[in-house]
Order: structure tokens, then C-alpha cells, then sequence
């Protein structure tokens, strides 16, 4: 039941959590990530948060990444790695082939997933 409850609160606050939208050419895009900074919406990038929660839910298995309790058992054997699961969100399409070297978004998704460990 806590696991539930921490899960719908901080799908909850990344819902709440809404940063205003500017037009950017591909030029001015950064697509490294940087929790210091406020991050815009864009179709090419999900967010580490959202990409932990997504492969949490089982939106990666068709690319090869287990959900629910599979991916905590994979991901604390060392079978499923953070860089496993970007690899797959490129292969949906869903972030940029930069982030396998993003360090702050690695550690960041590495982070969200140790959380859902803990509860």
C-alpha cells in the first residue's frame, strides 16, 4: 500500500510540475539534462522521472525491459542497467541516442528507480 501511495504521489507532483513551453530552433535545443534547470517539453525527450516510470509500468518490454517487480529484480541483480533502459526509450523513440551519455540524466533515472526500490 506505501508503494502505491509514493508512487501516485510523485506521478502526482511530475503532473503538477508544468514548465512553460518556447518555440526552439534545432540549434538552441540542449537535450543533456540538468535537474538544476528547468526542463521544457519535447516529443524527442522524456524526462528520467517519466522514463523510470514508464519502464516501471511496462511501456519498455517490447523493447526488452521487464516492469513492476521484474525490472526491480532485474535492475538490483545488475541485469537491467540505466543505460539498458535508455537504450530502449531510444528504440521507442522516446529520448535522444545523447543521453547514453548523460551522466546527470543516467544518475537521475538511477535515482527514481532505487526510490521504487526502497518502497
Amino acid at each position: 500500500m506505501k508503494h502505491i501511495l509514493f508512487l501516485s504521489r510523485v506521478l502526482l507532483a511530475s503532473v503538477l510540475v508544468v514548465s512553460p513551453v518556447k518555440a526552439q530552433s534545432p540549434s538552441d535545443r540542449n537535450l543533456s539534462y540538468n535537474p538544476a534547470l528547468p526542463q521544457t517539453s519535447s516529443p524527442s525527450q522524456t524526462s528520467p522521472v517519466d522514463l523510470a516510470f514508464l519502464s516501471y509500468r511496462g511501456y519498455l518490454k517490447s523493447q526488452g525491459v521487464d516492469g513492476y517487480g521484474a525490472l526491480l529484480t532485474g535492475y538490483t541483480s545488475g541485469r537491467i542497467t540505466p543505460k539498458a533502459i535508455v537504450q530502449a526509450a531510444i528504440n521507442a523513440h522516446l529520448v535522444s541516442a545523447s543521453v547514453l551519455n548523460d551522466r546527470g540524466y543516467l544518475s537521475a533515472l538511477d535515482s527514481t528507480i532505487r526510490d521504487f526500490e526502497m518502497h
